[in-house]
């Protein structure tokens, strides 16, 4: 039996948040006054056991998800324009839902012996030197990783699973807006993290993940103004899809034709395409102009053609899987271990379509049973 004094009122909140409800919404469903769930919440009201029972039927958590350690985390810094545009409430959802699939992560990487011989490094743009003696630009970042993970200066073929092979987890999201795709977190002790809305087209994930894998190069050891972090993650991605040395020679006659070609080769948009091809000076200012006045005309701005296949995250995958197949984990035993039931453990941790048929496997690379 739980005891109250290990209580984590900030699990209560982060429940209540989950599940998208205010203090007064979550009043209304344990028939409460709202100044009850707020005074347990700031830690001014011991709870009681009926409380505790009261809480797990009303946000479907078993009770021991309100007793766990450590606290919530908020977004990271250079998010705060986005954020801003989203409202209160969705983004309180939001931040809720990638703080519990860390924690289920957390609890997933404690049975395991996780470790990556890669890294996703942290640039200091004071002590920056790269090949040659070069000073730091974000076009040599971009090149600098691409080489020290010995991309060639072709198309990436699949973005997730390079990141996923060098010591970054990309945990599938549903955030139910289209102003954030995705989130990246560096925390202490842990892998470096990617919060990703896997409801958006390929193309998308595509460039936000490179755009955060931007963010987590460049913006963890530097702050700088929030809209020049965003311009620098946006440059980093086109630099480290679309390497200048790669498709340069491709961009000479630059029309709608030919990005849709260079589309099904580099698996980037024909926007985002253009949007290189105009920092790589290919472009006057009419012909971008024009081009994209195309691309509204057809159609394109909104659902563009050619998409490409969608990349499924597979460390999250290899972790159930392994909890099945080497540590003997029943789905429902699973499911409690996160604190969760098993229909939301479905629909949190769905295979991805191309999975491989039957329960939990093949995956597990560089995962051991820790003893």
């Amino acid at each position: 039996m739980y005891s109250l004094e290990n209580f984590n009122r900030h699990m209560m909140a982060l429940g209540r948040e989950s599940r998208g409800l205010t203090q007064s919404g979550l009043a209304q469903e344990l028939g409460v006054q709202q100044g009850t769930v707020s005074k347990v919440e700031s830690g001014m009201l011991p709870p009681t056991h009926q409380l505790v029972s009261d809480l797990c039927a009303a946000l479907e958590y078993q009770p021991e998800f309100f007793f766990q350690t450590g606290r919530p985390y908020g977004m990271p810094p250079f998010h705060y324009r986005r954020r801003k545009k989203l409202g209160v409430k969705p983004l309180t959802k939001m931040i809720a839902e990638m703080n519990i699939r860390r924690i289920h992560l957390q609890a997933l990487l404690k049975s395991t012996e996780y470790k990556s011989n890669h890294y996703i490094p942290e640039i200091d743009r004071d002590e920056y030197q790269g090949g040659y003696g070069a000073r730091f630009t974000v076009e040599n970042a971009a090149r600098h990783l691409r080489e020290h993970w010995m991309v060639p200066d072709g198309p990436i073929e699949n973005l997730v699973d390079l990141i996923e092979g060098n010591g970054g987890i990309v945990i599938p999201c549903s955030f139910n807006n289209d102003l954030i795709d995705a989130v990246s977190q560096r925390i202490d002790g842990m892998p470096v993290l990617f919060f990703v809305n896997m409801n958006a087209p390929a193309d998308r994930i595509r460039l936000t993940l490179a755009h955060e894998l931007g963010h987590m190069v460049l913006h963890t050891t530097t702050l700088i103004d929030d809209a020049e972090m965003e311009s620098e993650a946006d440059q980093f991605a086109g630099a480290f899809l679309l390497p200048a040395s790669g498709i340069r020679k491709n961009l000479q006659k630059f029309d709608l034709r030919q990005a849709a070609l260079l589309k099904r080769h580099w698996k980037v948009s024909m926007a985002a395409i253009a949007m290189r091809a105009d920092r790589l000076g290919f472009l006057t200012p009419y012909q971008k102009k024009s081009f994209f006045i195309q691309m509204g005309k057809l159609g394109y701005r909104k659902a563009e053609p050619h998409e490409p296949e969608k990349e499924w995250p597979k460390k999250i995958l290899e972790l159930i899987r392994f909890h099945v197949s080497e540590l003997g984990y029943s789905k429902e035993e699973l499911s409690t271990s996160l604190f969760i039931s098993p229909d939301e453990f479905d629909l949190m941790y769905p295979s991805p379509p191309d999975a491989p048929p039957g329960k939990l496997t093949e995956y597990g690379h560089g995962l051991r049973v820790i003893k």
